[in-house]
Parts: structure tokens; sequence; C-alpha cells
């Protein structure tokens, strides 16, 4: 991640990805909580926040109805 002209890394843990899932899948219309779900999901695994992220696990969270 680049924050101001400097590179910061930035080291999520599994609980704080689990929380952004679970905000995504209250997205009431499922269209637009899949796009949301990628979206997010492409930008943390290009920001590197975790070296265990796994797109397609993050989105199937996302994608949960009910958390």
């Amino acid at each position: 991640m680049i924050v101001k002209g400097r590179n910061v890394h930035v080291d999520m843990q599994r609980r704080q990805l689990e929380l952004i899932a679970s905000v995504v899948s209250e997205v009431p219309d499922k269209e637009q909580r899949g796009l949301m779900a990628v979206m997010f999901g492409e930008r943390l695994k290009r920001e590197q926040v975790n070296a265990n992220f796994d797109l397609s696990r993050f989105v199937k969270a996302c994608m949960k109805e009910g958390n």
C-alpha cells in the first residue's frame, strides 16, 4: 500500500477480514453484494494484506446471507 509516497505494509488479521466480509454480506442486492465482494477481494489481494488471503474464500464468505 502506498500512503503519501511511502510504502506501508499492512498485515490484517483473519478477524479483520471476517469483519469486512460480514459487512459486505449485509448488502441486500445480491448482484451488488457480489460486485462489492470481488472489488474488495481483488484490492485486498493486490495490497497483500495477509499472506494467507484467499480471494475465492473471501468472496464466498461475503455471499453468505444472514451473517
